[in-house]
């Protein structure tokens, strides 16, 4: 359904920085994946990684500097403005804001009928509306409601339906649930399972968080500046991490039995650099690693793995 072939970002800096004068800052740098229809894919990492920069490369909200995607084998970025505005009815976003992505001045059911094409006739606007509201588990009065209205978690509720109201083949959820207490995660995550099993939603899942996307996703990416260094199914990759990077996020969950382990210290973007991107870190590394940048290759079990030790 969804085809990544060679993506690469790179953001020029508006002014000099210790980057140097007007320096470029690559955001992306290579990225490859397929989605089938129906297994939702998602994307782990740290802040800075480029994960959100993939997610609006997707949705076709920034243009890439190199590569493409292809939705059901149409290139997005080879559409005229008008074709992508119809396009869009197949994939929507959830953004990590529920506060943020709502209109305030709007009311719920307007919210949520936006999307909608406008020739759409009004009594079928309101069908979708409702049905919308009630997948994600909020009633028919909530319509006439306002966003300071809703908790946190009901926007994101709001949002979602939103996302869904124009019956996409792909929802794009970026950190749909880091804005959220904990409790409220779970209710939201356990909503997109529900429509992903019930109503067919496949999803691409944005998220620094390796349990929150191993709840909703068949298949997870690990990315690390900008790079995948990890790919594979998700039950296999939480189990048996295969990159060190990949240890390190599952390491640094919290949890009530173990004690915390210490926080790896943030590295500088390295724009430049021979070897691999995570050998500074490492705690495995060789000279090779900082020297030669390893391929992402695939290993027996199924999944792909950057990285020489591997």
């Amino acid at each position: 359904m969804l085809e990544v072939k060679g993506l690469r970002k790179t953001f020029r800096l508006p002014r000099a920085s210790w980057f140097g004068p007007r320096a470029e800052r690559i955001a992306v740098d290579g990225v490859d994946f397929t989605m089938r229809a129906g297994r939702s894919f998602g994307v782990v990492g740290e802040s800075g990684s480029g994960k959100s920069t993939i997610a609006r490369l997707v949705m076709a909200l920034t243009r890439p500097t190199a590569g493409e995607v292809k939705l059901d084998g149409r290139s997005l970025f080879a559409l005229s403005s008008a074709e992508l505005k119809t396009a869009r009815t197949d994939f929507q976003m959830v953004f990590q804001d529920p506060y943020g992505s709502l209109d305030p001045r709007m009311t719920v059911e307007r919210i949520v009928a936006e999307p909608l094409p406008r020739g759409l006739a009004r009594a079928e606007k309101a069908a979708r509306v409702k049905a919308g509201l009630s997948a994600v588990g909020l009633d028919e009065a909530a319509a006439r409601r306002y966003p300071h209205e809703f908790s946190g978690g009901q926007r994101q509720r709001i949002a979602i339906a939103r996302a869904l109201v124009t019956r996409p083949k792909l929802v794009v959820a970026d950190e749909p649930v880091s804005a959220l207490d904990v409790s409220i995660q779970a209710q939201v995550l356990n909503l997109m399972g529900d429509l992903a099993r019930d109503a067919g939603v496949t999803y691409l899942l944005i998220s620094h968080d390796l349990a929150v996307v191993g709840h909703v996703c068949e298949e997870i990416a690990v990315i690390f500046h900008g790079r995948f260094v990890e790919t594979g199914p998700a039950d296999l990759l939480l189990k048996t991490p295969a990159h060190p990077y990949t240890r390190e996020l599952i390491e640094a969950a919290p949890s009530f039995d173990e004690t915390p382990a210490a926080e790896a210290k943030p590295l500088p973007f390295p724009e430049a650099t021979t070897g691999c991107r995570y050998a500074p870190r490492c705690p495995l590394a060789e000279a090779r690693c900082l020297e030669q940048a390893p391929a992402l290759r695939a290993l027996a079990d199924g999944r792909s793995v950057a990285c020489h030790l591997a």
